[in-house]
This record gives structure tokens, C-alpha cells and sequence, in this order.
């Protein structure tokens, strides 16, 4: 697939697509060019997005995409759901009434590990995907060896006391979107709040860009919070605000939770999305590590 940053040149288009309704089979149009850019979207026609959803506060503008990396990119042109569309979790049930939150994000569900803690692991590997780079998907875990979906591939993993991560030889698996998103699954399992971390770099909230996160968990790591940051507008002389989504602590859709007491309006500045992150003693922004 097409690098997402050549993409955005190629339709002249800025670093936010409006939302676009094209004919079915349509390969000139927006959608059609998102659902190369992004594999795993199902939406057929309409492409909702921050432009699409959301008024810009006085005085801010969307982040020049020439200064955001590929991935910070990526991440800011997230494909959202539409306003009317309440948050499942994974029994199948409403978790959030549409009123409750801002607005769900477009990322289907992947099974019981699609949890906060998890969703952070499933973007950076839908990123590799969509830019044909799975060969790089590694992850530290909990405890011991450091997963790699190229050393996977001719092993199996197994635990030890305290989710110690060992690798077994076995026959050779086929390179298939299932073999990738199985590995996900074994990384997204093996990890929890504080070993989520170990794949970052911690940032500055003055650096603070689309795609990092916060992180905040209590002494053992078995409870916690994470926030993605989606997007940012940037003003002169003015904080810049950003977007973010989490999921929750049982699986259920990546969403932005309503700020603000207006869901048009999920605008907030890097020390309120830092003091979300309050009622825990570990917090802090970090960055994965990837170009």
C-alpha cells in the first residue's frame, strides 16, 4: 500500500479528509483511497473525520501534515463513526449511550484483548500493516523475551510464573492477515499499563503529537488508564489542543469520551488530558518507538 503521507499529496487534499460519499466501485474518490490507506475499515461510502465532525475553535487550525511524521499521520487522519452511533463492548451490549461520549472512533473490534491497555498496540500494528512494514511489529512484554513477529513465526509462545514470555520451535506459519493479527493478539495479551511503556520514549507535554499516549496506572499495574491522542490543532500564540480516545477496561469501542459537557467540542490542552490520568500514582505522555 501507498505511504498515507503520499496519499494526502497525491489528492491535494489537507491533513484532514473531509467526509465523502462516493458511488459504489468508485476508485477516484476519498473513501476509496482510505480503505487502501486503512485495511480495516468497513464503511463502503461515507468517511466520517475531525474535519467532518468537529468545528475548530477560534484562532486554531488543523497540524500541518508535513509536520507530522508518517505515523503521527496516520493517527491523525483516523476515520471516525458518526455522531448517532453508541458504544458496544464485547458482550454484545451498549456501554455508552450515544450522548455519553464525543464520538467512537473507526477501529473494529479485535477479540477480548481490545481493552485500553491494548488498543495502543493494535494501532501501531494496523500501522505496520497498512504501510506493508509487519516484519517490524515487536513488543516488550510483561516478563521476558521480547516478541518479535519474525522470530513467532518459527515458535510459539509460552509462560512461565509471573507471564514470563519463552519461545518453543515449531513448524514454520504462513504470512497470512490472520498469522499478523493472531501475533497482535499474543502482544496485546502479554502486556499491561506499565510494559506498555517499555516500547516508549516519554514526551514533554509541550512535544505532545497525534498518536502518543498517556499512561496511568497504580502500584501493581493491574489498574489503569491510557488515552491516545488522535489529533491537534495548533494556534499562534495559543496552547494547542488535542483530541483523544481510550477504550475501556472490558473490551468495547475505541471512542472519545465526552469533555467539556459538549460533544462537538473534545478540545483539551496537554495538562488537562494529563490530569486525566489523576487518581493514579504512575502517569506520564510517552511515544512509540518507530519511524
Amino acid at each position: 500500500m501507498t505511504n498515507f503521507l503520499r496519499f494526502i499529496v497525491a489528492l491535494t487534499i489537507p491533513a484532514v479528509s473531509l467526509v465523502a460519499s462516493e458511488p459504489e466501485n468508485d476508485t477516484t474518490g476519498i473513501n476509496y483511497h482510505y480503505r487502501q490507506n486503512y485495511d480495516f475499515i468497513t464503511m463502503e461510502d461515507t468517511i466520517f473525520t475531525f474535519d467532518s465532525e468537529f468545528i475548530l475553535p477560534d484562532g486554531y487550525q488543523h497540524a500541518d501534515s508535513i509536520k507530522l511524521s508518517p505515523f503521527q499521520n496516520y493517527v491523525a487522519n483516523f476515520p471516525l463513526w458518526h455522531k448517532h452511533l453508541p458504544v458496544g463492548n464485547w458482550k454484545g451490549a451498549k456501554e455508552f449511550e450515544k450522548t455519553e461520549i464525543s464520538r467512537p472512533v473507526h477501529l473494529p473490534h479485535q477479540g477480548l484483548a481490545f481493552t485500553n491497555k491494548g488498543i495502543p498496540i493494535r494501532i501501531l500494528a494496523e500501522y505496520l500493516h497498512d504501510n506493508n512494514r509487519e516484519f517490524e511489529l515487536e513488543i516488550a512484554p510483561i516478563n521476558g523475551d521480547r516478541l518479535k513477529y519474525t522470530k513467532w513465526l518459527f515458535n510459539e509462545v509460552v509462560y512461565g510464573p509471573r507471564k514470563t514470555v519463552k519461545y518453543r520451535e515449531v513448524p514454520p506459519r504462513d504470512t497470512t492477515l490472520n498469522t499478523y493479527y493472531t501475533f497482535m493478539k499474543t502482544c496485546m495479551h502479554s502486556s499491561n499499563f506499565e510494559s506498555l511503556t517499555y516500547n516508549c520514549d516519554s514526551v514533554a507535554p509541550s512535544k505532545l503529537m497525534p498518536g502518543d499516549i498517556l499512561v496511568a496506572y497504580n502500584e501493581n499495574s493491574t489498574k489503569g488508564e491510557v488515552f491516545v491522542v488522535m489529533h491537534m490543532l495548533v494556534g499562534k500564540k495559543k496552547d494547542n489542543l488535542y483530541a483523544v480516545a481510550t477504550g475501556c477496561k472490558k473490551p468495547c469501542d475505541f471512542h472519545i469520551p465526552l469533555f467539556n459537557g459538549d460533544r462537538d467540542n473534545p478540545w483539551l490542552t496537554a495538562d488537562q488530558i494529563y490530569e486525566l490520568g489523576k487518581d493514579y500514582p504512575n502517569k506520564g505522555f510517552y511515544r512509540f518507538k518507530i519511524k
